[in-house]
């Protein structure tokens, strides 16, 4: 099956499909569901206790490379099919519960060096199940979530093919600091005032700047270090998403906001390792000024707009999903899309969204894979209609700037990763 997508879509098929069930109330989709990946079964068990450690901690974990960049705060679900991955990994899960992500550089073809520290909060297995020939294997699903920004603790002089980590194996890690500023003018400003002091209010910058006065510098300068005002900015832009989940902590909020971003797989590793939490801030909403769309990473074909955006995990616009084959995809979901072919069946086995049948999309120009339309089952649900997007298969390119050569390259490996 070849069908064009355009923006239309969503509002054709969903009134089309209304027209004949009028009198059923309207249903809206319960976005809770599709972070609990109740696709994974319900034989997962919970784990108790958790570890804790401190910025230069090093040790040997399991560790194994995926795709994407994994920032802390993020649901990481992890299905394993190969029996000696399976068994390394349950080992670590007795142990301690660790394992590491390891990250790509830019290109996506090669090691950075750099990954996330991963506790297990919920495991099944390992069972043995039977492969695509019927051959027994050991099967490991597990539901972890990126706690701590990890490095290797002895860096590689040359640059490694991702493809050498595609299997579990223990390397020795160093956990990263993050760096957290106090408010710039708390040691100048006059305690007794506190009780009158509100965010973003005339009175505050009045205050503000009577503060700043008994020091060198001028206030714009302490406002570039303000966390509250960095904070107010990124709560105007993600209100619109009706996101009521935003971090108060200064680091927790600065990796829940790039997870949230439709970056390039470029900046999405500039943000991972930086160390500084403000830091990290100001160069997001840098990247949210600009005007952006979603373009189809192989021949740079328009697929989505910045505003088509949405939420339908209660995580965020962006979530991880794993496929039955243990692939795990880096999913941004958006109301419509264009430029747009479907390709095979709709199927409802493994839905990331329970409630919703799935249909592999692919760029109508190049014929590369970038995704999923997802097709309510019921005629009452709401929305009846999106698409999840692979963020390694788009790249947000600056309207006007599309002409340029294509920022990500597919591996041949892809093409094999396209059921969900």
């Amino acid at each position: 099956m070849e069908d064009n997508v355009s923006s239309d879509s969503e509002a054709g098929g969903g009134d089309a499909a209304m027209e004949g069930d009028t009198d059923e109330e309207e249903e809206q989709f319960d976005i809770s569901l599709p972070a609990a990946h109740s696709y994974m079964g319900q034989g997962l068990v919970t784990m108790s206790g958790r570890s804790v450690l401190e910025a230069g901690w090093e040790g040997r974990v399991p560790v194994l490379a995926r795709h994407g960049t994994v920032f802390p705060g993020e649901t990481v679900p992890l299905l394993l099919t190969n029996t000696q991955d399976a068994l390394l990994l349950s080992q670590a899960i007795e142990k301690d519960k660790l394992f590491g992500l390891l990250c790509p550089d830019e290109s996506g073809m090669l090691v950075s060096g750099y990954g996330v520290l991963c506790e297990v909060f919920e495991a099944g297995g390992p069972e043995q199940q039977p492969d695509a020939l019927g051959d027994p294997h050991l099967a490991l699903s597990c539901k972890a979530r990126a706690v701590h920004r990890i490095r290797f603790a002895d860096m590689p002089k040359y640059s490694v093919p991702i493809d050498l980590y595609a299997r579990v194996k223990y390397v020795s890690v160093r956990v990263l600091p993050e760096v957290q500023l106090h408010e710039p003018l708390r040691h100048a400003r006059l305690a007794s005032l506190d009780s009158l002091r509100r965010a973003r209010t005339p009175l505050d910058r009045r205050l503000r700047a009577m503060d700043a006065a008994t020091t060198p510098w001028p206030l714009f300068v302490y406002d570039i270090f303000d966390y509250r005002r960095m904070r107010a900015v990124l709560r105007d832009h993600f209100k619109t998403l009706m996101l009521d989940n935003m971090p108060e902590e200064p680091v927790s909020l600065s990796f829940w906001v790039a997870s949230n971003l439709t970056l390039s797989p470029r900046e999405r590793l500039a943000l991972f390792v930086v160390d500084d939490a403000l830091l990290r801030l100001h160069m997001a909403v840098r990247f949210i000024g600009r005007r952006s769309v979603l373009c189809c990473s192989s021949c740079n074909g328009e697929i989505a707009r910045r505003e088509h955006v949405v939420p339908m995990s209660s995580e965020g616009v962006h979530s991880n999903y794993t496929n039955i084959g243990g692939y795990m995809h880096d999913i941004v979901t958006v109301s419509r899309a264009y430029n747009v072919g479907l390709t095979g069946a709709a199927s409802a086995e493994f839905s990331w969204f329970p409630g919703y049948t799935w249909t592999v999309a692919n760029c109508a120009a190049c014929g590369s894979h970038i995704g999923w339309r997802f097709d309510a089952e019921k005629r009452n649900l709401r929305p009846q209609q999106f698409f999840g997007l692979c963020r390694n298969y788009v790249s947000p390119l600056v309207e006007g700037a599309r002409s340029g050569r294509a920022r990500h390259r597919r591996s041949p490996a892809d093409d094999d990763e396209d059921d969900v």
